[in-house]
């Protein structure tokens, strides 16, 4: 039996051969599962993700979806390896002319380099006899170029041609291809649409027309200046550079309309087109103001958070950032050396290895793709520190821009807070027999009835999760729609994951419906653009008594068509969505045009109380004043330790009033079966050997007495996201967890053996659990153990799992229905849940049983999971279980204690913020754990490991990325100066080597089979680039964990290449020893960018 693929049209079909070179049925797939549980874990995962269709006899997949994949998962699925060489687009014919074509090549490295021979099919790619994978933005720029030399010259022309060199650059950028020196110099700028601008003095209407440009008032003086129209309008920018402004003929056309009417003095003329600009110029093609919500000041370009800058200094240029923030003005970071931009570069690296969403800098959060961006611009000034350079166009699309209520309060619906409110219950007769509405649903429901006939603006339905909002909410409408006669839509804005359940509930509580469904997401018919006859016409069709239902993506790309419809109720549904206050979705959510808004969550703060002003901003503008006012009130006393945190939130409470509802579910769910999460969850085991061990070799690398500064704060925090994977599994950090036995599994964690054991209680009661692991690693990890010891192959949902039902027809599960189906499955059955994936409205009542094996950092947010189960609903008494790694009693602390370990110093630090969360009744920031709080806990403990060094097992095992800095640091323990190469872009080398004149290019291949000729020619063709580089000369040597085919061995005899084998392997190992720490620290050194 063989797993085999194939790829045609861009889709690869994975498909099983017995020995008779048949194709096994996806029916009989299952009885592989013994034998092929790795490949069809991965199958399994994309089909419940909606990422794989299944046919008779095979998986199919698209091409772009593979080329996401991670290194392990396309070892796993017998891939190819990873394109290494560069992709050199050159020009072929004259730019402007419609013959031109671009035409690009392969090469070992670009653009001096040698040009290989190669056959591409989609996304594989031939090199010689060598077949590669290329990444996801090679072939997204193969694929465009492709495109468009198929097109006929008819096609083709000046602006075809600019705009599609446009696209290529932005391509090649993120593929790490080159294009010629030519195409690279041109700066281009496409303009979607020409914006007219409006100016009247003294009696005169001005017509400006202009482009989202750094030098906007360039392109009008430029338009002036040049009496005919042009194709292209070359303008300078505010550093000496040019960029050419590419028109379309139908933008010529309304320029021209422009030149006759660039100044209009007669009365009559004016009025008609500020009245009616539509009559004069194609809105298709031009941009001009349209009616929107009096929130709404205009449609313009949305200003990010974060720009570089330059700025003098010491008659040089140096290049920062401007953080401009909302509610607390504007910060400058400035970069005075090369070094310090260094250290800025370290911290966003251990940033992004940490997976985290931001990186820190002088007590600013700045967004890793700012970052990125920043440090681009930063380099390039540094090049040329004389002149500042040109910052980068912005990209960004226009969108309704409001009055944010964020330093003044600009935006106000005039509602007073009323001392009380009376609640009037008004019944409707259409509510599904056999549902009854409990007390304080009819008390939710009153208050929003009351709220509307009162004519307040809107109101916060923050009850505890659980507790039915979902059914308060359409009861409101249902009501609603009876009683009000104008034809006005509902809208109702929710994640994606969730749109099917309030689908399914409008039906599930009403008969009959008396308002249709109108289902506004995935494919969505709408206009993004700013064009107001196409915007007016989307808002028309929508404009009737409907419920649609959308998400917040959506309300943020179609904003301009969606601001024009004048909805009856607006109700968002899991509003946390729009907690941070300036955000295009939190933008675009306010500025729609509602008589009534309606924000819905159970977790009205998760991190600062600023969230819950953003949220009454939205529901009741102008209630709380403005975010800067607000902060200063409320957020920046939360800093100091003395401030009375109960006192301050109960006045917040009062300031809101009647216009919050907030029930827990301890006060008014007295029906609900018992949660039990108690002492008794805790379940604690000790760590075996190799897990403590590990556990202690992190401890000392964060506690490493050379390091001081940037670098030992990075390793401390380093190091508190390695012991918390090592408490999970010791083997998570440096391993594939697949190449070990279930049973080595089990034997290397205490915290999986307590999960086995609290799995295996259920089984004896037949019962449903959820158990919530946030890595992918950990996800598979356990499902390979549950499949092994239980016989069970379980599902996982990640953020990879499609949000929402597919084309009708394709056997793709979203998340509800793949939890339908683990809860349709009688008895025992477990289910692996992502906490951020899980944590919105999903509903698993059939499981009563929750194992946290990864805990998270935000009690709210871990509640929330728990909640998946414990909501109404459920039946059985619902058991919270927290398996927890511990330190073995003759660990002691100076006074003779047990040292606390990380799980257990992580969950007391989360009760204490938990209790902190009810007393004050919203989670604030201080009931987020942060990583200082950990620090003294985690690495105040004196430890003494006694590394182990590593075998050639252990050498199998490690991720490949570690299997190369496992041979660098071989080498650097024999005394050669050692860097490791980039991951991408490597030119076929994994490591460099110095020592003395003795130098070596080294390729490493931890590989299962044998290595082949491309792992001789990739080195082979990567020896001039690093001589050129590096100015030294190289011998050339291949090493593997395997051996070598017999065409291998003649290549690499022939073009002088030494290959060391597995014996060769083995005989390093016994002369050397390294530990985890020695491969750590090598790859620790491992290059950006060669």
């Amino acid at each position: 039996m063989i797993l085999k693929y194939l790829q045609d049209n861009n889709r690869f079909s994975f498909y099983f051969l017995n020995e008779s070179r048949s194709k096994v049925p996806v029916s009989e797939w299952e009885k592989l599962q013994t034998e092929f549980l790795s490949q069809l874990a991965i199958l399994t995962e994309l089909h419940d993700n909606g990422l794989a269709d299944y046919t008779d006899n095979s998986c199919e997949i698209e091409s772009i979806d593979i080329l996401r994949f991670n290194d392990i998962d396309k070892q796993i699925l017998d891939l190819p390896n990873s394109y290494p060489y560069e992709i050199f687009v050159e020009s072929d014919g004259t730019l402007t002319h419609d013959s031109f074509k671009f035409k690009y090549g392969f090469y070992d490295f670009a653009p001096n380099g040698t040009r290989l021979r190669t056959t591409r099919n989609g996304a594989l790619i031939k090199v010689e006899e060598n077949e590669y994978l290329l990444s996801e933005n090679q072939f997204l720029l193969c694929q465009a170029i492709d495109e468009f030399n198929s097109l006929s010259e008819s096609e083709k022309g000046n602006v075809t041609n600019l705009k599609k060199l446009s696209e290529l650059k932005s391509l090649s950028k993120e593929s790490g291809s080159t294009l010629e020196h030519f195409l690279n110099n041109q700066e281009l700028f496409i303009p979607e649409k020409i914006k007219l601008d409006i100016d009247f003095n003294n009696g005169v209407l001005e017509i400006l027309p202009s482009v989202e440009i750094e030098n906007a008032i360039g392109f009008t003086n430029t338009f002036d200046k040049l009496p005919m129209i042009r194709d292209v309008y070359p303008v300078s920018g505010n550093n000496g550079e040019t960029t050419r402004v590419v028109i379309s003929e139908n933008q010529k056309n309304e320029l021209q309309k422009v030149k006759a009417k660039r100044k209009v003095s007669d009365r009559n003329d004016i009025q008609e087109i500020i009245e009616h600009p539509e009559l004069f110029f194609n809105d298709e093609e031009v941009d001009f103001t349209v009616f929107y919500s009096d929130r709404v000041k205009e449609i313009g370009i949305y200003s990010p958070k974060f720009y570089p800058f330059a700025s003098p200094y010491k008659s040089q240029w140096i290049p920062g950032i401007v953080i401009k923030d909302k509610v607390h003005g504007e910060k400058r970071i400035y970069f005075k050396s090369q070094e310090n931009l260094s250290d800025f570069i370290e911290q966003k690296e251990n940033a992004v290895k940490e997976k985290k969403q931001t990186v820190q800098w002088e007590d600013a959060e700045i967004p890793i793709e700012e970052a990125e961006k920043f440090i681009k611009t930063a380099k390039k000034q540094f090049e040329n520190p004389n002149k500042p350079i040109k910052q980068e166009k912005k990209t960004d699309h226009e969108v309704l821009i409001i009055k944010e209520n964020a330093e003044l309060t600009e935006f106000s619906n005039g509602n007073e807070l009323p001392d009380n409110l009376q609640h009037n219950f008004y019944s409707i007769s259409n509510l599904e027999n056999g549902i009854a509405l409990k007390e304080h649903q009819k008390e939710g429901i009153s208050w929003l009835q009351s709220l509307f006939k009162e004519n307040f603006a809107g109101g916060l339905l923050a009850d505890d999760m659980g507790l039915g909002k979902t059914l308060q909410l359409l009861y409101f409408l249902e009501w609603h729609c009876q009683h009000c006669d104008d034809n006005k839509p509902y809208l109702i804005v929710a994640p994606v994951s969730l749109l099917e359940n309030w689908e399914n509930e409008y039906h599930k509580f009403f008969s009959p419906q008396n308002l249709p469904l109108c289902k506004l997401y995935g494919s969505v018919s709408l206009t993004k653009e700013n064009n107001p006859a196409k915007n007016q016409q989307d808002a028309k069709r929508l404009q009737f008594k409907q419920i649609i239902l959308t998400n917040y993506e959506t309300v943020r790309s179609y904003q301009i068509s969606l601001g024009l419809v004048d909805f009856a109720v607006v109700a968002l549904d899991e509003a946390q969505k729009i907690k941070t206050p300036g955000t295009q979705i939190t933008n675009a959510c306010k500025a729609l045009k509602a008589d009534f808004r309606i924000a819905m969550t159970g977790t009205p703060v998760e991190n600062t109380l600023v969230d819950i002003w953003c949220l009454m901003d939205f529901a009741v503008p102008g209630l709380l004043g403005n975010a800067k006012d607000f902060a200063k009130e409320y957020q920046k006393p939360l800093s100091d330790e003395n401030t009375d945190i109960i006192a301050l939130t109960e006045q917040l409470r009062n300031n809101i009033g009647v216009f919050i509802k907030r029930r827990l579910k301890i006060d008014v769910a007295k029906d609900l079966p018992t949660k039990h999460d108690n002492e008794k969850s805790r379940i604690k085991k000790i760590m075996p050997p190799i897990q403590l061990d590990r556990y202690k070799q992190e401890i000392e690398m964060a506690n490493n007495s050379k390091l001081d500064g940037v670098e030992k704060s990075n390793q401390r925090l380093k190091s508190l996201w390695a012991v918390r994977d090592i408490s999970d599994h010791p083997f998570l950090l440096e391993s594939q967890i697949l190449n070990f036995t279930s049973d080595e599994l089990i034997a290397s964690s205490s915290k999986l053996q307590t999960t086995i054991g609290i799995l295996a209680d259920i089984e004896s009661k037949s019962e449903k659990v959820i158990v919530f692991a946030d890595r992918r690693e950990t996800q598979k990890m356990l499902q390979k153990i549950v499949y092994d010891t239980f016989g069970l192959f379980t599902s996982i949902i990640n953020g990879d799992t499609p949000a929402t039902k597919q084309i009708e027809g394709k056997s793709k599960l979203s998340r509800q229905q793949t939890i339908d189906r683990f809860q349709a499955e009688d008895g025992f059955n477990v289910i692996i849940m992502s906490p951020i994936a899980a944590g919105v409205g999903l509903n698993v009542t059939k499981a009563n049983h929750i194992i946290h094996y990864t805990r998270h950092w935000n009690p709210a947010k871990e509640e929330q999971a728990t909640d998946r189960a414990y909501r109404i609903g459920q039946q059985k008494d619902v058991f919270v279980y927290y398996p927890m790694a511990i330190f073995p009693e003759d660990m002691k602390d100076e006074d003779g204690n047990r040292v606390k370990s990380f799980d257990e110093i992580l969950d007391t630090l989360l009760n204490i913020k938990k209790t902190l969360a009810s007393n004050t009744l919203f989670p604030t920031e201080q009931a987020e754990l942060t990583p200082d709080e950990l620090f003294g806990n985690i690495f105040g403990a004196k430890t003494e490991s006694t590394p182990k060094i590593q075998t050639i097992t252990d050498i199998d095992r490690l991720n490949p990325n570690l299997f190369e800095a496992c041979i660098a640091a071989y080498y650097i323990k024999q005394g050669f100066e050692v860097y490791l190469t980039p991951y991408s872009n490597d030119k076929g080398v994994d490591v460099v080597a110095f020592r003395n004149g003795e130098n070596y290019l080294i390729q490493a291949k931890q590989t299962k089979s044998l290595v082949g000729n491309e792992a001789i020619q990739e080195v082979c063709a990567a020896k001039k680039y690093y001589e050129d580089k590096f100015k030294e000369s190289f011998r050339l040597l291949t090493i593997t964990n395997n051996n070598y085919s017999s065409s291998a061995i003649i290549l690499a005899k022939h073009n002088n290449i030494e290959i060391l084998n597995r014996n060769h392997l083995e005989n390093l190992i016994a002369t050397n020893d390294i530990t985890i720490k020695d491969i750590n620290r090598a790859e620790s050194r491992r290059m950006q960018r060669i």
